[in-house]
């Protein structure tokens, strides 16, 4: 009965068909250092830590348009995303009673859409998420979603690559925060010619006021990023 049961597992195995990968394509690659922005709209180049990068930005962002692609059924994403200054994660720590407003989490994102032709359709895949550059007490800690969607919660830092590198910028009279390094990879189901990709953030900072009472939102919250890539895979 056995050895019946094994040939019959042979046959079923062999008779099945298993999708055969027919390409898989880098269509973009930039690590930013010749300031090439000719696909993105919103771009700005700064230099960070001997490099340059794109950013910094604070409740801002920008696109990246593909076009001429070829057919494919995913899109594959990777990219370094540097979190400055004193990010909150899932909750800032404020209550209305006390402050006067709702507390509201530190949103970073990135948006998906199928193609130009279907750029209004709202057929899109997101990704939001949070960071938290805070430090964790035993009592209280400011947690992140970070490498889950929100509002899942996770210590502060989970899955980052480097920490504490070097201050984005410095205020007078302010906590300046270090930068946290995370290098992020996401795959989203894609077809068409064209690609539309929105990386952007919804930052909270009531309190983002140094000593002098300017304001200082990228000191306190900002991000950017580098060797941002895609690639295009498709199976028969």
């Amino acid at each position: 009965m056995t050895r019946y049961l094994l040939l019959f597992l042979l046959v079923l195995i062999n008779s099945c068909s298993y999708p055969k990968l027919n390409r898989d394509e880098l269509v973009y690659d930039n690590d930013f250092e010749k300031s090439v922005l000719t696909e993105i709209n919103g771009g700005s180049i700064s230099d960070y830590n001997n490099t340059k990068v794109l950013g910094n930005y604070n409740n801002d962002g920008f696109t990246l348009h593909l076009s001429d692609i070829g057919d494919h059924d995913y899109v594959y994403v990777s990219f370094d995303l540097y979190i400055h200054g004193s990010w909150d994660g899932n909750f800032n720590g404020f209550d209305k009673e006390t402050h006067g407003f709702e507390d509201q989490p530190d949103i970073w994102g990135m948006e998906l859409r199928p193609d130009m032709d279907r750029y209004q359709s709202l057929d899109f895949q997101r990704f939001e998420t949070t960071f938290s550059n805070s430090p964790c007490w035993p009592n209280y800690c400011l947690r992140q979603s970070y490498p889950n969607t929100f509002p899942f919660e996770n210590n502060p830092k989970v899955g980052s690559t480097k920490v504490n590198l070097k201050e984005n910028c410095i205020a007078e009279g302010w906590n300046n925060q270090k930068t946290t390094l995370y290098k992020i990879e996401k795959g989203f189901d894609h077809s068409g010619n064209a690609l539309i990709l929105r990386f952007y953030d919804k930052l909270f900072q009531p309190n983002a006021v140094d000593n002098f009472g300017n304001s200082i939102e990228k000191c306190d919250e900002s991000w950017s990023l580098d060797n941002l890539k895609i690639r295009v895979i498709s199976y028969d």
